[in-house]
């Protein structure tokens, strides 16, 4: 729906309030007959409708399509806008045969506002006694026409239509018409769920959300037999089964009935079942039931509902007999897996919308919130999102994956408790125990779940709980891994768990198979694995085979399919989280060493810097390990410290790991850690001398030099070009900082270049440009400088490179500054500062400020007029701060 500029809080009514919906009847067919003449007749129909309703005093809350939504703090005010809404349609020229026929219902109730709209099931009733209506009829509910029946306007009167079941399955409804003299006053039926035979049971909560799926389901129907809606425990199945049944049960004409299968454990039985729901004889004499029912259903149009068939999986072809003697008929079922009958459609329900962000604006849109305001306003109606505890709704409704019961049951404790207590408290694997009037299964996350587990075999229970050890999913090859002994075949495994509900395949880069759990589904297998004693093997198994796992990545993530490879371990980066956390509560030193170090280029590359910190300073502080685990851990400790500026604190880690690879005596290793010793100790030397006593001494630049002179014998004698690349650019790093000799510095850059181009290292590539492009500007040849800036924006633009991006924008802001382009530099410094700030890449003040006398990312505060143009630059999101640098379109930057 479309919020409308009169919604704000303080204009909308509260306390008791009239609710007014309307609806165009037929509008489709009106749209699609009118073709370009329908902009205009909408605009003419909207401004009649916003008359009639702001000139009886009322606020014009939402419009969805022809829709309105309006709140009146009089009901008399309310059937007044109603009157003049038929009135103004009937008096207005429409084109001929473009006339649109209005329905409009009104209900008096509660007022409660969730953000900025209403909440609560008196706006749901509204709703429903609209679409009971027919165009050009206006009916009210009880409690607006026991408000207004001695004050109607002239010319009106309220016609009795009697007690009417509405499609939101609650009690009946007493319905009254609105007569208006000079209109027409006969139509047909109310579209009721009393217009067709059904046991559709009464349901005490309002359905809530789920527009598009309730609307999918309907889509489908048209035109396929069977819809089977799959999906977890928990996820509403049954509810949206039985509010599209009662939306369309209209349309069949022997009527629209609900089979309950959950009681039901044999197969054989279904049949009964069905002939019971009916309203038939379970027992049909001398005939089987399964016979019985088909002749039953032959002749009839029916919409039959099989609820929880899951268990009864046995039973599709009886489903697949009744598609075939009943042509006229439709069936809807719920399970947690398909039936896998020819005439089937599945529809997966997938958990609810989510939050974009923690702003009550952005919670506004969100399915899993609604619901989740809805129940709460049940159980306090004083219950309102506010600036306080929206980012704990968002985080709370983010943390139970949107899934329908769990928010449910957790909405329950705000009787009791605010949100951010709860959101504390809150035991995922346990969020609440639901209303004791609901079936036993769906009281508790584990009774949903249980529900579906227990029709597992042993081995397939004992796969449940192993997949618990991951998350955010893993592809198969993981699983197999960590789950590869459970004494069954781990696709079918996972074919019988994705059937249940319990799993879900998603999409993953590559078009690889993954497989993941909710979360809330996951903290239950998780205490599954711990209560089947086999907890610490199978954590320990996750913890190898994700050590085994980054190792084969790391070589990829300085090549030309950089990306690939980054994105790849970031999808599994939760995983590797998981994986270090346990490793490091239980002392497996040497695989947290290993998984840590081969972790850190991906830190370093999209922006997880300080987690890198913090988990690798955890690891060197481990007792144990090998040492050429340690001497790895430490250099990718001293590289995050370089990346993070805290150039000093490299050097220990630095030379601690090179005395260690010393010792080991790997050539290759110990060029290695002399390219990172030597680069740490020229920087360091050069940011810890006082300028004013000029260079550092000559022994440390001799021991520097020294360095990179082993380094580079070293590396000539294997013939490593890139490890050539390294030392080079490293020398160009310590001309500069210990020689400040900047044009043997720039042509060592470029050589730098050539060799990591042999390499086939467009990392190394990139940093050579970056320096190029710096050390150009230092010598005034600014258009080198550009033409550099822009090939490595480009590379590092491709690979998703976060830290990378930051030097690049500050260095773009740098050089706008150098050619007088104050605006841009402005919005390119705030730019880098806020993706600077949001990755921890602090390296950017040594790097730029080699541009003597620019201020990089910061602005003089004395510049208010450039304050606002910053401002907008640190609310640029990546993707837009690249193209903005590139002068170009975000589509037009490969990579973006």
């Amino acid at each position: 729906m479309t919020t409308t500029a009169a919604t704000s809080r303080r204009r909308l009514p509260t306390g008791t309030v009239t609710f007014l919906f309307t609806d165009v009847e037929g509008s489709t067919r009106l749209v699609q007959a009118a073709a370009d003449r329908w902009p205009a007749l909408l605009e003419a129909h909207d401004r009649l409708l916003r008359e009639a309703i702001t000139g009886s005093g009322g606020v014009v809350v939402k419009t969805e399509g022809d829709g309105f939504f309006a709140a009146f703090g009089s009901a008399v005010a309310a059937v007044a806008a109603a009157t003049a809404i038929q009135r103004a349609l009937i008096a207005h020229h429409w084109p001929e045969g473009f006339a649109p026929k209005v329905r409009i219902g009104v209900h008096t109730g509660l007022g409660l506002l969730g953000g900025d709209d209403y909440v609560g099931i008196d706006v749901h009733r509204a709703a429903r006694i609209t679409a009971a209506a027919h165009g050009g009829q206006v009916v009210l509910s009880e409690p607006t026409v026991a408000l207004v029946e001695r004050d109607l306007p002239d010319g009106v009167a309220l016609r009795d239509l009697g007690r009417h079941r509405l499609k939101d399955l609650s009690q009946a409804e007493s319905i009254y018409q609105l007569d208006i003299d000079g209109l027409e006053t006969e139509f047909p039926e109310l579209r009721t769920l009393d217009a067709v035979p059904n046991n559709l049971p009464l349901q005490v909560t309002s359905f809530v959300g789920r527009r598009a799926e309730s609307a999918r389901v309907r889509e489908l129907l048209e035109t396929s037999r069977v819809v089977t809606v799959t999906g977890t425990g928990g996820t509403g199945k049954t509810r949206l089964a039985l509010q599209v049944g009662a939306e369309i049960g209209g349309r069949f004409r022997d009527g629209v009935f609900f089979v309950d299968l959950a009681p039901v454990h044999d197969a054989d039985l279904v049949p009964s079942q069905v002939l019971r729901a009916l309203g038939d004889s379970s027992s049909p004499g001398n005939r089987t039931p399964r016979d019985a029912l088909l002749e039953r259903i032959a002749e009839r149009e029916v919409l039959l509902i099989l609820d929880n068939f899951e268990q009864v999986i046995a039973a599709a072809p009886v489903v697949a007999d009744l598609v075939a003697a009943s042509p006229r008929s439709r069936f809807l079922v719920t399970s947690r897996g398909p039936l896998r009958i020819a005439a089937e459609h599945e529809l997966p329900l997938e958990p609810m919308l989510l939050p974009d962000a923690p702003d009550p604006a952005s919670l506004e849109g969100s399915d899993a919130v609604a619901l989740f305001i809805d129940r709460a306003v049940a159980v306090r109606p004083d219950f309102r999102v506010t600036d306080d505890n929206a980012a704990a709704v968002s985080e709370l409704v983010r943390g139970l994956d949107g899934l329908p019961l769990a928010i449910e049951l957790v909405a329950s404790r705000v009787r009791l408790l605010p949100v951010p207590e709860i959101l504390a408290r809150l035991d995922y694997a346990s969020p609440g125990t639901g209303a004791v009037d609901l079936p036993e299964r769906q009281r508790t996350i584990e009774g949903a779940i249980a529900w579906s587990h227990d029709l597992l075999d042993a081995p397939v229970q004992a796969l449940f709980a192993r997949l618990g050890v991951f998350a955010g999913g893993a592809d198969l090859e993981q699983i197999e891994a960590v789950c590869g002994d459970v004494g069954v075949d781990i696709l079918s495994g996972l074919a019988e768990l994705v059937d249940q509900g319990l799993l879900r395949q998603v999409a993953a880069p590559g078009g690889r198979a993954r497989f993941r759990t909710l979360h809330v589904i996951r903290e239950v297998a998780l205490v599954k694995l711990e209560a089947s004693g086999t907890s610490t093997e199978v954590h320990r198994r996750h913890l190898e085979a994700y050590v085994a796992w980054a190792d084969e990545l790391v070589p990829h993530f300085m090549g030309e399919d950089r990306k690939v490879w980054l994105d790849r371990f970031d999808v599994d980066h939760d995983n590797v989280r998981t994986a270090l956390d346990w490793a490091a509560v239980h002392g497996e030193t040497d695989l947290a060493l290993r998984l840590a170090a081969s972790s850190w280029r991906f830190w370093q590359s999209r922006g997880h810097l300080q987690e890198g910190k913090s988990r690798l300073q955890t690891v060197v502080s481990l007792a144990g390990g090998e040492p050429a685990s340690r001497a790895a851990a430490l250099e990718a400790l001293g590289g995050v410290y370089w990346w993070q500026g805290e150039i000093d604190r490299c050097v220990a880690p630095y030379r601690e790991a090179l005395a260690i690879q010393r010792e080991l005596g790997d050539p290759a290793a110990i060029a290695n850690a002399i390219y990172n010793a030597a680069i740490g100790e020229a920087v360091a030397a050069n940011r810890t001398g006082d300028p004013d006593e000029g260079p550092p001494p000559d022994v440390v630049k001799g021991e520097v030099y020294a360095l990179f002179d082993e380094g580079e014998a070293i590396y000539r004698r294997l013939g490593d070009e890139n490890g050539l690349g390294n030392i080079v650019w490293g020398r160009g790093i310590a001309v500069s900082d210990l020689d400040d000799d900047v044009q043997r510095a720039l042509d060592l850059f470029h050589e730098s270049i050539d060799h990591y181009r042999r390499a086939g290292n467009e990392f190394g590539m990139g940093w050579g440009m970056f320096e190029v492009a710096i050390f150009s500007a230092r010598l005034d040849d600014i258009d080198t400088s550009s033409d550099y800036l822009v090939q490595g924006l480009e590379l590092f633009a491709r690979h998703h490179d976060v830290s990378a991006i930051v030097l690049f924008l500050a260095l773009a802001s740098a050089l706008a500054n150098l050619s007088a382009d104050e605006e841009r530099g402005a919005r390119l410094a705030g730019a880098a500062r806020g993706l600077r700030n949001a990755s921890g890449t602090n390296i950017v003040d040594h790097e730029i400020t080699r541009i003597r006398g620019l201020a990089l990312d910061e602005l003089d505060p004395s510049r208010l007029d450039l304050q606002p143009l910053y401002r907008e630059g640190m609310s640029m999101g990546l993707e837009e701060a690249v193209a903005y640098a590139l002068g170009r379109d975000v589509s037009d930057v490969p990579g973006l």
